[in-house]
């Protein structure tokens, strides 16, 4: 069963690429028509060669090695995401090109041209996704491509997962009923039976997947699970519990012919972290020159407000716990520190994570800094001295840190980000060990296009402004 799905999934990402190839091709030669029919810039004719054939390969070569680079076809993503990840394959994959082409000046490609082909490409693969979703949903709705999924466990993360297929007819999954270890008093026509049943039930109610949302500690369960599904050919998926989470990026070697896991390696090395560091710097350069404005504003706003310093720098800790000083607007009076232990207790908290409501010692103009998360802004410089990144885990207090529990403490192993998956969640108003959830996940999942999108998605939670106080 794991060799079909593998080669099934296999098979849909060559046509896909196949897919998107022809279609970049095609932007190609529509842009070197158009400029031509309609005179655009400097008449040139790079077609009439043997630099087509150069051409069409080198950036199907190209578009190929980015895609799988940047895991463009990886993942099952929503539409907004997919278009979103192939217009940055397109933009890398076509700078890449002009580079090259610059670099060996082996073709001349006029910049009107590019663009051309820029707008084209991305208008095709933008549309052809489009065609693709309207084609599914229209095959959903006649009850074709639809899938039926059986859960086991009836926790709170299975009942999540049933309620969002039975909300989301569209995403294609039908919801047929839970299995769990014993039948629940009162239970209900979504309770199919109890793991001993399961086979019976897979057979009769003609399940096309599994999801296993099982607490951690029951892995026999799973393996069980697991072994019955795949004698009947259904696809199982299961939800991780926090260890698989935190293990997920673990490295396996041999010494002497004994297996050892390194779990404490960095989840993001090489080429990842390279990448993401350059990205850091593009970005937060690029933000730091366009919001130059609102730095002076605000500045000068602080300074009309109350008295004391513009920036605030408070202790925080970095990548592996290392300390670091943040730079923020100033929010709050002078004398806000020592005032703190006047407000709170620590070691009386139930959790190790607090961020007071209505706190006095915020100034009126700090009140709206924070409510429009502006006062984060100066953080942009400590992304460009390499003590932040734009995305990943918020930096945590120093004094917080100290009370952390050992699994709390793996959101440190990279570096603390100015947003990420908090600041797009809930901010202020998730627990701590959800939070933690959430930064795990992120991490173990790393990709470059998934800090595109949790800056995408940062701007509509500030707007909203939930949980920021």
């Amino acid at each position: 069963m794991a060799r079909t799905i593998r080669r099934d999934s296999l098979t849909s990402r060559t046509l896909h690429q196949v897919g998107d190839v022809l279609l970049i091709w095609t932007a190609l030669v529509c842009a070197y028509w158009v400029k031509r029919i309609f005179d655009i810039g400097i008449p040139t004719d790079p077609f009439t060669s043997r630099e087509v054939v150069f051409t069409l390969a080198g950036l199907a070569v190209l578009w190929l090695v980015v895609s799988g680079f940047l895991e463009t076809y990886a993942f099952k993503r929503r539409l907004g995401s997919e278009i979103a990840g192939l217009m940055i394959a397109l933009a890398v994959t076509l700078a890449f090109f002009m580079t090259l082409a610059y670099a060996t000046r082996f073709f001349v490609y006029p910049r009107w041209l590019m663009l051309l082909f820029a707008v084209i490409g991305t208008g095709l693969l933008a549309v052809s996704r489009v065609i693709k979703e309207a084609c599914r949903r229209a095959l959903v709705r006649r009850g074709k491509l639809v899938k039926r999924v059986l859960i086991v466990g009836d926790g709170q993360t299975g009942h999540r997962l049933a309620h969002f297929f039975q909300t989301n007819p569209a995403a294609g999954y039908a919801f047929v009923g839970f299995v769990t270890e014993s039948t629940p008093a009162g239970a209900s026509k979504v309770h199919l039976g109890t793991f001993d049943r399961l086979s019976t039930i897979l057979d009769e109610a003609a399940i096309d997947e599994v999801i296993v949302a099982l607490p951690g500690h029951q892995h026999e369960r799973v393996i069980d699970v697991a072994d019955r599904c795949q004698a009947h050919s259904v696809r199982v998926r299961i939800v991780p519990d926090l260890l698989d989470v935190i293990m997920v990026r673990a490295t396996v070697s041999e010494m002497d012919g004994v297996p050892l896991i390194g779990i404490r390696d960095p989840v993001i090395t090489g080429v990842q972290s390279w990448v993401k560091r350059v990205f850091d710097i593009v970005v937060a350069g690029g933000l730091l020159l366009v919001t130059l404005p609102i730095f002076v504003l605000a500045a000068l706003c602080i300074v009309l407000d109350s008295r004391g310093r513009v920036f605030f720098t408070p202790e925080r800790a970095g990548e592996n716990g290392r300390s670091f000083r943040m730079l923020k607007f100033r929010t709050m009076i002078p004398d806000a520190e020592q005032q703190l232990e006047t407000l709170i207790n620590l070691d009386e908290l139930a959790e190790p994570a607090y961020k007071l409501r209505d706190d006095p010692r915020v100034t009126r103009v700090g009140r709206w800094l924070r409510r429009t998360s502006l006062d984060e802004l100066p953080q942009l410089i400590n992304v460009l001295k390499g003590d932040m990144s734009m995305v990943g885990p918020r930096p945590e207090d120093m004094r917080v840190v100290a009370y952390y529990s050992r699994w709390h403490r793996k959101r440190l192993s990279v570096k603390p980000g100015l947003t990420g998956p908090m600041q797009v969640s809930g901010r202020g108003e998730l627990p701590l060990d959800e939070r933690v959830r959430l930064e795990l996940m992120y991490i173990s999942g790393y990709s470059i296009l998934e800090d595109v999108k949790l800056l995408i998605k940062t701007v509509p939670a500030v707007v909203r402004g939930k949980g920021a106080y």
